[in-house]
């Protein structure tokens, strides 16, 4: 793997993790190493390979995280106490005479948008404000006998009372209205997590969050193989794990379907889920281009939008949520966005759309699929 990969994709680790702690109230100690800032003479690739050779003993017995970004500073993240990471603030003091204006921490979930900015600078990009949610409420964790309850009520729920359906249309300006493409599936994860487990908080066990998700998608892809939907397949997306396209509800999924009904599902993939399974991720990939399906990066945002990697990881479309804080961009700032945005704007689709002002906003840059709640109002009302 090239050194410019590892980088980017550090970089993109490192922003997920600051979203993901804004969003559940996760705590996270991060150490920043700005090697950045060092003489010429001491940022050689000699001393580089040095300085990490002395860093990985500290933090390989840990639970610590140590991700390298392009502007060649490192970062270190650990979660509470973290007692570590003042070792290895120590050590690069002592390695560095006591230079201590290389270290700084930074806490999450307070600091996340300081550690976003502090990756788009290292991308040398401009990133927009970051939206952060208020942390959630924290409840108490799972007892294991909770945990087993959970597992064995997801086998009997109704799935179907936590499916949330939009649909993605095509709105061409001086259309009469929204033109239906496909039927676009999630499934309400935190609703399901709080109706299998009430009052418990999966932020502190994310296994158990990936668990729970991973099953409840292959009992929905068991439910879709059945005769009478196969017969009625129609042209829709679903968001699943990397994991999930691998496993044998997929697998009989596939075997099912026609080649015309997979070339009408795409199959949709997050950000976070990708960074956490890289392999999975590639596996599934090819599994699913060989196969004839059309696949997507689901659900980017304004803080990740700046970190886009050109040619989406290999897939075929883009899922965008629109920020309304992107029409109030100055010149300079809207130049960047559509510069990261993919050059086939065919390729995106626009989603969060609530007023006709982001509608507005994908025809300026020729975006021309969109989803959201105003689109389900305009195809109710018959356009």
């Amino acid at each position: 793997m090239n050194a410019a990969f590892t980088w980017q994709r550090d970089a993109l680790a490192v922003a997920t993790l600051a979203r993901e702690s804004a969003a559940s109230g996760m705590e996270r100690r991060v150490l920043l190493l700005r090697l950045s800032a060092l003489p010429d003479e001491l940022r050689r690739e000699h001393h580089l390979r040095l300085l990490r050779e002395a860093l990985h003993p500290l933090l390989r017995p840990t639970r610590a995280r140590l991700f390298e970004l392009p502007s060649g500073d490192m970062v270190a993240a650990a979660p509470p106490p973290g007692e570590h990471l003042d070792l290895v603030a120590a050590t690069m003091r002592r390695l560095l005479s006591d230079d201590t204006a290389v270290t700084e921490e930074l806490r999450l979930p307070e600091q996340a948008a300081a550690l976003l900015d502090l990756v788009a600078g290292a991308l040398g990009l401009w990133a927009a404000p970051m939206e952060l949610p208020a942390p959630a409420t924290r409840g108490r964790p799972p007892t294991a006998a909770e945990v087993l309850g959970a597992e064995a009520a997801l086998a009997r729920a109704d799935l179907e009372v936590h499916l949330r359906s939009q649909t993605v249309c095509t709105v061409a300006q001086g259309a009469d209205g929204p033109e239906p493409l496909w039927q676009d599936h999630n499934l309400a994860l935190g609703p399901l997590a709080e109706a299998l487990l009430p009052g418990c908080d999966l932020s502190a066990t994310p296994w158990l969050h990936r668990r729970l998700r991973s099953r409840a998608e292959r009992r929905l892809l068991a439910l879709w193989s059945r005769p009478e939907e196969v017969r009625g397949f129609n042209a829709r997306g679903l968001s699943l794990l990397p994991a999930s396209v691998l496993e044998d509800e997929f697998q009989r999924f596939d075997r099912l379907l026609p080649a015309r009904a997979r070339a009408q599902l795409t199959i949709c993939f997050a950000l976070a889920d990708i960074l956490a399974d890289p392999g999975g991720f590639g596996l599934a990939l090819r599994l699913l281009a060989l196969r004839g399906y059309a696949t997507a990066l689901d659900g980017l945002g304004a803080a990740e939008l700046p970190l886009l990697l050109p040619g989406l990881f290999g897939l075929d479309g883009l899922r965008l949520r629109f920020s309304r804080g992107w029409l109030e961009l100055d010149a300079a700032a809207k130049a960047h966005l559509e510069r990261c945005l993919p050059a086939e704007r065919a390729r995106v689709v626009l989603a969060g759309v609530e007023a006709p002002a982001a509608i507005g906003w994908g025809w300026e840059r020729g975006i021309t699929r969109f989803q959201g709640r105003l689109m389900e109002q305009r195809l109710s009302a018959g356009g």
